[in-house]
Protein backbone atom coordinates (compact mmCIF):
# COMPACT_ATOMS: atom_id res chain seq x y z
CA UNK A 1 0.00 0.00 0.00
CA UNK A 2 1.41 3.53 -0.95
CA UNK A 3 2.39 5.45 2.10
CA UNK A 4 -0.52 7.72 3.58
CA UNK A 5 -0.93 11.45 1.96
CA UNK A 6 -3.14 14.10 2.91
CA UNK A 7 -3.09 16.90 -0.01
CA UNK A 8 -5.37 18.83 1.29
CA UNK A 9 -3.68 19.07 4.87
CA UNK A 10 -0.73 21.06 5.82
CA UNK A 11 1.10 21.01 8.62
CA UNK A 12 0.49 24.22 10.65
CA UNK A 13 4.03 26.69 11.10
CA UNK A 14 2.08 27.94 14.65
CA UNK A 15 0.07 25.24 16.41
CA UNK A 16 -2.41 26.58 18.78
CA UNK A 17 -1.51 27.22 22.49
CA UNK A 18 -2.39 25.26 25.28
CA UNK A 19 -2.19 26.13 29.39
CA UNK A 20 -2.90 23.89 31.14
CA UNK A 21 -0.20 20.97 30.12
CA UNK A 22 2.51 19.98 32.71
CA UNK A 23 4.71 21.55 30.59
CA UNK A 24 3.71 25.46 30.74
CA UNK A 25 2.88 25.38 34.16
CA UNK A 26 6.48 24.75 34.84
CA UNK A 27 7.92 25.99 31.95
CA UNK A 28 5.93 29.20 30.74
CA UNK A 29 8.27 31.19 29.86
CA UNK A 30 9.63 29.16 27.64
CA UNK A 31 6.32 27.87 25.27
CA UNK A 32 6.13 31.01 22.98
CA UNK A 33 5.93 29.72 19.45
CA UNK A 34 7.66 30.94 16.56
CA UNK A 35 7.90 30.33 12.82
CA UNK A 36 9.49 27.47 11.82
CA UNK A 37 12.07 30.01 9.42
CA UNK A 38 12.92 31.67 12.57
CA UNK A 39 13.84 28.56 14.63
CA UNK A 40 16.35 27.89 11.73
CA UNK A 41 18.20 30.89 12.04
CA UNK A 42 18.25 30.71 15.67
CA UNK A 43 20.43 27.87 15.49
CA UNK A 44 22.57 28.26 12.86
CA UNK A 45 24.98 24.74 11.64
CA UNK A 46 23.07 22.53 13.38
CA UNK A 47 23.12 18.85 11.88
CA UNK A 48 19.53 17.17 11.45
CA UNK A 49 20.79 15.06 14.15
CA UNK A 50 18.06 15.00 17.54
CA UNK A 51 21.27 14.15 19.69
CA UNK A 52 22.99 16.83 18.20
CA UNK A 53 20.12 19.16 18.63
CA UNK A 54 20.51 17.99 22.50
CA UNK A 55 24.14 18.77 22.50
CA UNK A 56 23.79 22.14 21.35
CA UNK A 57 21.05 23.26 23.17
CA UNK A 58 22.67 22.55 26.18
CA UNK A 59 25.56 24.70 25.77
CA UNK A 60 23.86 27.79 27.28
CA UNK A 61 21.47 29.58 27.84
CA UNK A 62 21.01 31.09 24.78
CA UNK A 63 20.75 27.68 23.49
CA UNK A 64 18.43 26.20 25.17
CA UNK A 65 16.11 28.78 25.01
CA UNK A 66 16.45 28.88 21.30
CA UNK A 67 15.61 25.02 21.36
CA UNK A 68 12.39 25.74 23.91
CA UNK A 69 11.29 28.44 21.53
CA UNK A 70 11.43 26.79 18.03
CA UNK A 71 10.52 23.21 19.47
CA UNK A 72 7.78 22.61 17.03
CA UNK A 73 9.96 23.90 14.18
CA UNK A 74 12.94 22.20 14.87
CA UNK A 75 10.68 18.86 15.63
CA UNK A 76 9.62 18.71 12.05
CA UNK A 77 12.61 19.21 10.72
CA UNK A 78 14.16 16.31 11.83
CA UNK A 79 14.41 12.75 10.63
CA UNK A 80 13.40 10.28 12.54
CA UNK A 81 15.81 9.22 15.62
CA UNK A 82 18.44 6.34 14.84
CA UNK A 83 18.58 5.56 18.36
CA UNK A 84 16.50 5.57 21.40
CA UNK A 85 16.20 8.43 23.77
CA UNK A 86 15.98 7.63 27.02
CA UNK A 87 14.90 11.15 28.42
CA UNK A 88 11.85 10.96 26.96
CA UNK A 89 10.37 8.32 29.54
CA UNK A 90 8.35 9.89 31.67
CA UNK A 91 6.97 7.33 34.01
CA UNK A 92 3.23 5.46 33.87
CA UNK A 93 -0.74 5.94 34.11
CA UNK A 94 -2.22 3.11 35.87
CA UNK A 95 -5.68 2.76 37.54
CA UNK A 96 -6.18 1.17 40.87
CA UNK A 97 -8.41 -1.58 41.87
CA UNK A 98 -12.12 0.08 42.58
CA UNK A 99 -12.59 0.14 46.43
CA UNK A 100 -15.98 -0.72 47.48
CA UNK A 101 -18.10 -2.45 45.25
CA UNK A 102 -20.86 0.79 44.82
CA UNK A 103 -17.87 3.54 44.85
CA UNK A 104 -17.40 4.96 41.21
CA UNK A 105 -13.76 3.79 39.82
CA UNK A 106 -10.70 5.66 41.17
CA UNK A 107 -9.27 8.20 38.29
CA UNK A 108 -5.93 7.46 36.73
CA UNK A 109 -3.02 8.20 38.40
CA UNK A 110 0.64 9.26 37.04
CA UNK A 111 3.78 8.40 38.29
CA UNK A 112 6.91 9.92 37.38
CA UNK A 113 10.48 8.88 36.79
CA UNK A 114 12.98 10.45 39.17
CA UNK A 115 14.02 12.69 36.35
CA UNK A 116 9.94 13.46 35.91
CA UNK A 117 9.70 14.58 38.59
CA UNK A 118 12.40 17.27 38.58
CA UNK A 119 11.09 18.38 35.42
CA UNK A 120 7.34 18.71 36.21
CA UNK A 121 7.36 18.40 40.10
CA UNK A 122 6.57 15.74 42.12
CA UNK A 123 3.61 14.83 41.74
CA UNK A 124 2.12 15.96 37.91
CA UNK A 125 -1.55 14.58 37.14
CA UNK A 126 -4.11 14.23 34.59
CA UNK A 127 -6.25 16.59 36.92
CA UNK A 128 -4.49 19.76 36.28
CA UNK A 129 -4.73 19.20 32.77
CA UNK A 130 -8.61 19.50 32.61
CA UNK A 131 -10.16 19.57 35.99
CA UNK A 132 -12.80 16.75 36.37
CA UNK A 133 -12.88 15.51 32.95
CA UNK A 134 -10.86 12.59 33.97
CA UNK A 135 -12.53 11.69 36.72
CA UNK A 136 -13.65 8.38 35.38
CA UNK A 137 -11.80 7.29 32.87
CA UNK A 138 -8.73 5.00 32.56
CA UNK A 139 -5.98 4.20 30.04
CA UNK A 140 -5.90 2.00 26.99
CA UNK A 141 -2.87 3.26 25.26
CA UNK A 142 -0.16 5.87 24.70
CA UNK A 143 2.60 6.07 22.65
CA UNK A 144 4.64 9.60 20.72
CA UNK A 145 3.45 11.59 23.98
CA UNK A 146 -0.64 11.00 23.70
CA UNK A 147 -2.87 8.80 26.02
CA UNK A 148 -5.74 7.21 24.68
CA UNK A 149 -8.32 7.51 27.78
CA UNK A 150 -11.77 5.88 27.64
CA UNK A 151 -13.98 8.28 29.54
CA UNK A 152 -16.24 6.28 32.05
CA UNK A 153 -19.64 6.62 33.18
CA UNK A 154 -21.60 4.52 36.23
CA UNK A 155 -24.20 2.89 33.74
CA UNK A 156 -22.47 3.42 30.73
CA UNK A 157 -25.23 4.75 28.96
CA UNK A 158 -23.58 6.82 26.68
CA UNK A 159 -21.79 3.69 25.20
CA UNK A 160 -18.06 4.09 24.71
CA UNK A 161 -16.14 7.81 24.53
CA UNK A 162 -12.57 8.29 24.35
CA UNK A 163 -10.60 11.12 24.51
CA UNK A 164 -6.80 11.53 23.16
CA UNK A 165 -4.57 13.70 25.58
CA UNK A 166 -1.34 15.36 25.28
CA UNK A 167 -0.59 15.81 28.79
CA UNK A 168 2.30 17.72 28.42
CA UNK A 169 1.10 20.63 26.19
CA UNK A 170 -2.81 20.13 27.53
CA UNK A 171 -4.08 19.60 23.58
CA UNK A 172 -7.57 17.12 23.99
CA UNK A 173 -9.33 15.82 21.24
CA UNK A 174 -12.80 14.49 22.16
CA UNK A 175 -13.59 11.46 19.90
CA UNK A 176 -17.24 10.76 18.74
CA UNK A 177 -19.11 8.28 21.12
CA UNK A 178 -19.53 4.83 20.08
CA UNK A 179 -23.26 3.85 21.26
CA UNK A 180 -26.08 1.32 20.62
CA UNK A 181 -25.21 -1.33 17.61
CA UNK A 182 -21.88 0.32 17.27
CA UNK A 183 -20.41 0.14 20.66
CA UNK A 184 -18.06 -2.99 21.50
CA UNK A 185 -17.21 -4.96 23.69
CA UNK A 186 -13.96 -5.51 25.09
CA UNK A 187 -11.52 -4.05 23.55
CA UNK A 188 -7.83 -3.30 22.49
CA UNK A 189 -6.77 -0.12 21.40
CA UNK A 190 -3.37 1.60 19.20
CA UNK A 191 -2.79 4.70 18.23
CA UNK A 192 -0.60 6.02 15.16
CA UNK A 193 1.31 9.49 15.62
CA UNK A 194 2.26 11.94 12.56
CA UNK A 195 5.84 10.69 13.46
CA UNK A 196 4.93 7.23 12.28
CA UNK A 197 4.09 8.51 9.15
CA UNK A 198 6.32 8.85 6.11
CA UNK A 199 5.16 12.62 4.87
CA UNK A 200 4.83 15.54 6.79
CA UNK A 201 1.63 15.06 9.03
CA UNK A 202 -0.29 18.25 10.47
CA UNK A 203 0.23 19.41 14.31
CA UNK A 204 -1.53 16.77 16.60
CA UNK A 205 -2.47 14.46 14.11
CA UNK A 206 -3.63 10.78 15.14
CA UNK A 207 -5.07 7.41 14.04
CA UNK A 208 -6.93 5.64 16.58
CA UNK A 209 -7.53 2.00 16.36
CA UNK A 210 -10.09 -0.07 18.17
CA UNK A 211 -9.80 -4.64 17.62
CA UNK A 212 -12.47 -6.16 19.37
CA UNK A 213 -15.04 -9.44 19.18
CA UNK A 214 -18.73 -9.56 17.38
CA UNK A 215 -20.31 -12.55 17.51
CA UNK A 216 -18.26 -14.99 14.83
CA UNK A 217 -15.66 -12.12 14.10
CA UNK A 218 -12.79 -9.86 14.99
CA UNK A 219 -13.78 -6.33 13.82
CA UNK A 220 -11.54 -3.67 13.64
CA UNK A 221 -12.72 0.42 13.62
CA UNK A 222 -10.54 3.32 13.44
CA UNK A 223 -11.04 7.20 13.81
CA UNK A 224 -8.81 9.74 12.32
CA UNK A 225 -7.84 13.33 12.84
CA UNK A 226 -7.10 13.63 9.32
CA UNK A 227 -10.98 14.89 8.74
CA UNK A 228 -11.12 17.66 11.08
CA UNK A 229 -7.96 18.59 9.47
CA UNK A 230 -9.56 18.52 5.95
CA UNK A 231 -12.43 20.66 7.51
CA UNK A 232 -15.03 17.37 8.16
CA UNK A 233 -16.09 16.45 11.50
CA UNK A 234 -13.43 13.95 13.31
CA UNK A 235 -15.47 10.40 13.14
CA UNK A 236 -15.53 6.77 13.26
CA UNK A 237 -14.82 4.99 9.88
CA UNK A 238 -16.96 1.75 9.07
CA UNK A 239 -16.51 -1.24 10.99
CA UNK A 240 -14.08 -3.86 9.18
CA UNK A 241 -13.59 -7.72 9.64
CA UNK A 242 -10.67 -9.12 10.33
CA UNK A 243 -9.84 -11.40 7.85
CA UNK A 244 -8.98 -15.45 8.73
CA UNK A 245 -10.49 -16.49 12.41
CA UNK A 246 -11.61 -15.04 15.12
CA UNK A 247 -9.55 -14.35 18.17
CA UNK A 248 -10.59 -15.52 21.08
CA UNK A 249 -12.15 -14.08 23.66
CA UNK A 250 -8.73 -14.83 26.49
CA UNK A 251 -7.05 -13.82 23.72
CA UNK A 252 -8.30 -10.40 23.28
CA UNK A 253 -8.05 -9.61 26.93
CA UNK A 254 -4.60 -10.37 27.40
CA UNK A 255 -3.13 -8.60 24.22
CA UNK A 256 -2.75 -5.48 26.12
CA UNK A 257 0.11 -2.91 24.83
CA UNK A 258 0.39 -2.64 21.04
CA UNK A 259 3.87 -1.12 19.19
CA UNK A 260 3.98 0.12 16.18
CA UNK A 261 6.82 -0.25 13.29
CA UNK A 262 6.17 1.07 9.15
CA UNK A 263 2.71 2.36 10.36
CA UNK A 264 1.63 -1.09 11.94
CA UNK A 265 0.62 -1.85 15.07
CA UNK A 266 1.63 -4.83 16.34
CA UNK A 267 0.43 -6.76 19.30
CA UNK A 268 1.96 -10.56 20.19
CA UNK A 269 -0.02 -13.75 19.80
CA UNK A 270 0.14 -17.55 20.25
CA UNK A 271 2.40 -18.41 16.90
CA UNK A 272 2.88 -14.93 15.40
CA UNK A 273 2.39 -10.79 15.80
CA UNK A 274 -0.86 -9.99 14.83
CA UNK A 275 -0.48 -6.52 12.64
CA UNK A 276 -2.47 -3.77 11.30
CA UNK A 277 -1.62 -1.06 8.79
CA UNK A 278 -2.95 1.88 9.98
CA UNK A 279 -0.84 4.32 7.87
CA UNK A 280 -3.34 4.22 4.48
CA UNK A 281 -6.09 6.41 3.62
CA UNK A 282 -8.81 6.30 6.19
CA UNK A 283 -11.55 5.50 3.17
CA UNK A 284 -9.91 2.49 2.30
CA UNK A 285 -10.07 -1.01 4.14
CA UNK A 286 -6.95 -1.58 6.85
CA UNK A 287 -4.26 -4.23 5.43
CA UNK A 288 -3.33 -7.10 7.72
CA UNK A 289 0.18 -7.77 8.52
CA UNK A 290 0.89 -10.62 10.74
CA UNK A 291 4.80 -11.38 11.55
CA UNK A 292 5.24 -15.22 13.05
CA UNK A 293 7.12 -15.98 15.10
CA UNK A 294 10.52 -17.98 15.49
CA UNK A 295 9.65 -19.90 18.52
CA UNK A 296 5.80 -20.13 19.03
CA UNK A 297 3.25 -19.65 22.17
CA UNK A 298 2.45 -16.29 23.70
CA UNK A 299 2.81 -16.03 27.42
CA UNK A 300 0.44 -13.01 28.46
CA UNK A 301 3.13 -11.12 31.15
CA UNK A 302 6.39 -12.91 30.28
CA UNK A 303 6.48 -11.52 26.40
CA UNK A 304 6.41 -8.54 24.48
CA UNK A 305 6.87 -6.64 21.83
CA UNK A 306 9.07 -3.97 21.49
CA UNK A 307 10.92 -2.20 18.61
CA UNK A 308 14.49 -1.87 17.62
CA UNK A 309 16.64 1.44 18.28
CA UNK A 310 15.85 3.23 14.67
CA UNK A 311 12.20 1.91 15.28
CA UNK A 312 11.86 0.12 11.96
CA UNK A 313 11.93 -3.85 12.94
CA UNK A 314 10.49 -5.47 15.65
CA UNK A 315 11.45 -6.84 18.68
CA UNK A 316 10.45 -9.48 21.22
CA UNK A 317 11.50 -9.11 24.57
CA UNK A 318 10.94 -12.71 27.07
CA UNK A 319 12.14 -13.30 30.73
CA UNK A 320 14.05 -16.13 32.14
CA UNK A 321 16.46 -17.23 34.45
CA UNK A 322 20.29 -17.80 34.58
CA UNK A 323 20.78 -20.82 36.87
CA UNK A 324 17.23 -20.74 38.34
CA UNK A 325 18.13 -17.61 40.02
CA UNK A 326 19.39 -14.68 38.01
CA UNK A 327 16.05 -12.92 36.34
CA UNK A 328 17.66 -12.12 33.06
CA UNK A 329 15.41 -10.46 29.92
CA UNK A 330 16.06 -11.90 26.31
CA UNK A 331 15.78 -9.46 23.31
CA UNK A 332 15.25 -10.96 20.17
CA UNK A 333 15.35 -8.52 16.71
CA UNK A 334 14.10 -9.07 13.07
CA UNK A 335 17.08 -8.91 10.85
CA UNK A 336 14.70 -6.67 8.53
CA UNK A 337 11.68 -5.06 8.95
CA UNK A 338 8.95 -7.75 8.09
CA UNK A 339 11.88 -10.60 7.84
CA UNK A 340 12.59 -13.52 9.17
CA UNK A 341 14.00 -13.38 12.98
CA UNK A 342 17.84 -13.89 14.07
CA UNK A 343 18.75 -17.17 14.69
CA UNK A 344 18.77 -19.94 17.50
CA UNK A 345 21.82 -19.10 18.91
CA UNK A 346 21.79 -17.27 22.59
CA UNK A 347 24.67 -15.33 21.28
CA UNK A 348 22.37 -13.74 18.97
CA UNK A 349 19.82 -12.11 21.61
CA UNK A 350 20.15 -9.33 23.42
CA UNK A 351 21.07 -10.56 27.11
CA UNK A 352 20.25 -8.06 30.10
CA UNK A 353 20.53 -9.69 33.82
CA UNK A 354 19.26 -8.63 36.42
CA UNK A 355 20.79 -10.61 40.03
CA UNK A 356 19.89 -7.96 42.24
CA UNK A 357 16.45 -7.91 41.95
CA UNK A 358 16.23 -11.07 43.90
CA UNK A 359 13.58 -12.83 41.61
CA UNK A 360 13.30 -16.41 41.38
CA UNK A 361 10.83 -18.84 39.77
CA UNK A 362 8.24 -18.76 42.14
CA UNK A 363 8.01 -15.08 41.91
CA UNK A 364 4.80 -13.48 40.39
CA UNK A 365 5.71 -10.73 37.47
CA UNK A 366 4.83 -8.80 34.44
CA UNK A 367 6.45 -7.64 31.38
CA UNK A 368 3.85 -4.51 30.82
CA UNK A 369 5.12 -2.34 28.05
CA UNK A 370 7.67 -1.52 26.18
CA UNK A 371 9.01 2.65 24.86
CA UNK A 372 9.28 2.43 21.76
CA UNK A 373 11.22 5.93 21.31
CA UNK A 374 13.06 5.90 24.67
CA UNK A 375 13.56 2.04 24.69
CA UNK A 376 12.59 1.76 28.03
CA UNK A 377 10.58 -1.50 29.77
CA UNK A 378 7.77 -1.28 32.65
CA UNK A 379 7.53 -4.63 34.66
CA UNK A 380 5.91 -5.48 37.63
CA UNK A 381 7.20 -7.90 40.86
CA UNK A 382 4.93 -9.33 42.99
CA UNK A 383 5.07 -11.88 46.01
CA UNK A 384 6.35 -14.91 46.01
CA UNK A 385 10.34 -16.41 46.27
CA UNK A 386 11.37 -14.60 49.66
CA UNK A 387 11.16 -11.62 46.97
CA UNK A 388 11.71 -8.38 48.75
CA UNK A 389 11.72 -5.77 45.52
CA UNK A 390 8.09 -5.89 44.68
CA UNK A 391 6.52 -3.03 42.99
CA UNK A 392 7.10 -1.52 39.57
CA UNK A 393 10.60 -0.54 37.67
CA UNK A 394 12.04 0.83 34.76
CA UNK A 395 14.67 -0.69 32.69
CA UNK A 396 16.41 1.12 30.21
CA UNK A 397 17.36 -1.35 27.39
CA UNK A 398 20.93 0.97 25.91
CA UNK A 399 21.80 2.06 29.46
CA UNK A 400 20.53 -1.04 31.47
CA UNK A 401 19.94 1.47 34.09
CA UNK A 402 16.99 0.25 36.30
CA UNK A 403 14.85 2.63 37.98
CA UNK A 404 12.21 1.55 40.83
CA UNK A 405 9.43 4.09 40.63
CA UNK A 406 7.20 2.73 42.67
CA UNK A 407 6.86 -0.08 45.82
CA UNK A 408 4.58 -1.98 47.72
CA UNK A 409 3.07 -5.65 46.25
CA UNK A 410 0.14 -3.81 45.41
CA UNK A 411 1.31 -2.37 42.04
CA UNK A 412 1.62 -6.12 40.33
CA UNK A 413 -2.51 -5.53 40.66
CA UNK A 414 -2.83 -2.93 39.00
CA UNK A 415 -4.67 -2.28 35.94
CA UNK A 416 -5.01 -0.35 32.77
CA UNK A 417 -1.23 0.22 33.06
CA UNK A 418 0.11 2.09 30.09
CA UNK A 419 3.97 3.84 30.17
CA UNK A 420 4.39 7.50 28.81
CA UNK A 421 6.65 8.73 26.74
CA UNK A 422 6.96 12.86 25.45
CA UNK A 423 7.45 13.69 22.08
CA UNK A 424 10.65 15.20 20.62
CA UNK A 425 8.47 18.66 19.92
CA UNK A 426 7.86 18.43 24.52
CA UNK A 427 11.52 17.46 24.98
CA UNK A 428 13.25 20.73 22.80
CA UNK A 429 10.01 23.04 24.67
CA UNK A 430 10.99 21.69 28.06
CA UNK A 431 14.40 23.74 27.95
CA UNK A 432 15.33 22.07 31.22
CA UNK A 433 18.79 21.93 30.88
CA UNK A 434 19.46 18.93 32.91
CA UNK A 435 17.12 16.76 31.41
CA UNK A 436 18.68 17.89 27.60
CA UNK A 437 22.04 16.47 29.33
CA UNK A 438 20.90 13.14 30.64
CA UNK A 439 22.19 10.37 28.78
Amino acid sequence: MPPFRRDRARPSATPPPYTNGWLWRHQQRHRTRRAGAEGKKALPGVSSSATDIVRCGATCSHSVNAVATHADAISRSLPPPAQFLPHLALGFFHQEARAPRASPALPPRFVPTEAASRLLGPRPQLEHVAAGLFDHARPVASRNGRVVLELRREARADGLTLSVCNPMTGEISMLPPLSGDHCPGHYVCAILTGDDLDVPAPSGFFRVLLVYNRRSFTALRSCSSADADAGVACRWGPEERKPGGKISANMLRGLGHAVVVGGAAYWPMHHEAFGVRLDGPPSEPMDMCPVPYRQSHYYAGERLLGTSPDGKRLSLLDVGFLGCTDFCINIETQTAAGGEWEGHEQARLKLISLPELGITMTTAFKLRWFGEKSGTVIFTVGEGGGCTSQGVFILNITTRCLEKVADGVECHAWKYLCGYEMDREALFASSDRSVLTSR
